[in-house]
């Protein structure tokens, strides 16, 4: 039988070899849709020795793996500024062809190294002081004269812990050395941890016994003003002022030879105070004053070395015995 010309094995022979071209070429119509491209590393290998813009051109699209992967071998610093430069690497194995990928993990702490320096950034909050408000309260009550209130408000004070506490226990302290209590004044002298306060603290102390006024309270005054000059370290204007305020109070007692004491000590140790002057007047005051070692001559001498001193300058009130002198030398002046 012969199919168009053709012997029957020739045929079947030509349909067969036929087919089997035919889904050959289907086969690799196939395979040529799908494009299996290098890992990120060996594709930047290749890139790098090739032309720059082939790349765009031979690989215009990347399946969403090798994205991944591509976006993942880019150094840390590059996407974020705070990310540290040092990622942890991770090895991951492709599931198809067993290649391995390395891709950069960063470290947990360096991406909480950003929240550390925005905090830093952030303001500090104020510090209340709790001992301040009842400090303030107290001076304003002490401002109307209304002792007993701020005595309160003073003891609210350094109640609490506070750096106000101890300005109150200094206010205190000469408060309770007004009012007569000795003791409880003592006691806060003692519980002053500042030297500086603690010495200012035993002068108000002496001070307020001073201005109470009678024989008694004058006696105690002598002893705390004594106490700061013997047992306190040298001051520059609490020790020289207690010598002082220890001579004025021995002159209304009329013990003259002590009072002079203390003045000569204020004119040989510290001539840099504000006493210095007035310790002239006062000693001028002492040898015209009828005592067995009354001397006028001595008493001019003092009273000139007095104006001489203040001469060009404005004493402070309360130092101020310009006019007081002027008279006892036009005086004396005359007496002598």
């Amino acid at each position: 039988m012969r199919f168009f010309g053709f012997g029957k094995r020739y045929f079947f022979t030509r349909v067969i070899g036929f087919t089997i071209l035919v889904c050959f070429i289907s086969a690799l119509g196939a395979e040529s849709k799908e494009i299996f491209l290098p890992f990120p590393e060996t594709w930047k290998e290749t890139s790098e020795t090739s032309d720059p813009g082939s790349e765009s051109k031979e690989n215009p699209t990347l399946s969403p793996k090798s994205k991944e992967a591509e976006l993942s071998s880019v150094s840390p610093s590059q996407g974020n500024p705070n990310l540290t430069s040092n990622p942890t690497l991770v090895e991951s194995q492709n599931p198809k062809d067993g290649d391995k990928v390395t891709i950069g993990i960063p470290k947990s702490d360096s991406l909480s190294s950003g929240s550390k320096s925005d905090s830093k950034k952030k303001k500090k909050k104020e510090v209340i002081d709790p001992s301040k408000a009842s400090f303030q309260k107290g001076k304003a009550y002490l401002s109307r004269d209304q002792k007993k209130s701020a005595e309160q408000e003073f003891a609210d004070s350094y109640s609490k812990e506070g750096e106000a506490a101890k300005f109150s226990r200094v206010e205190n302290t000469n408060l309770y050395g007004l009012d007569g209590k000795e003791k409880e004044s003592s006691s806060l002298v003692e519980k002053q941890e500042d030297p500086d306060l603690k010495i200012k603290s035993q002068f108000e102390l002496a001070r307020s016994l001073d201005r109470i006024g009678n024989p008694e309270s004058e006696e105690k005054a002598y002893r705390e003003y004594l106490k700061l000059v013997t047992e306190f370290p040298k001051h520059p204007e609490l020790t020289p002022r207690s010598h002082y305020a220890m001579a004025i109070l021995l002159i209304r007692k009329k013990e003259y030879r002590s009072a002079a004491h203390h003045l000569v000590n204020v004119i040989k140790n510290f001539k840099e105070s504000e006493e210095f002057l007035p310790s002239h007047y006062y000693l001028g005051k002492i040898y015209e004053s009828s005592w067995e070692e009354r001397d006028l001559e001595r008493s001019l001498k003092y009273y000139q070395l007095y104006l001489n001193g203040v001469e060009g300058k404005n004493p402070k009130p309360g130092l101020d015995f310009r006019k007081e002198t002027k008279e006892r030398l036009r005086v004396l002046g005359s007496a002598i």
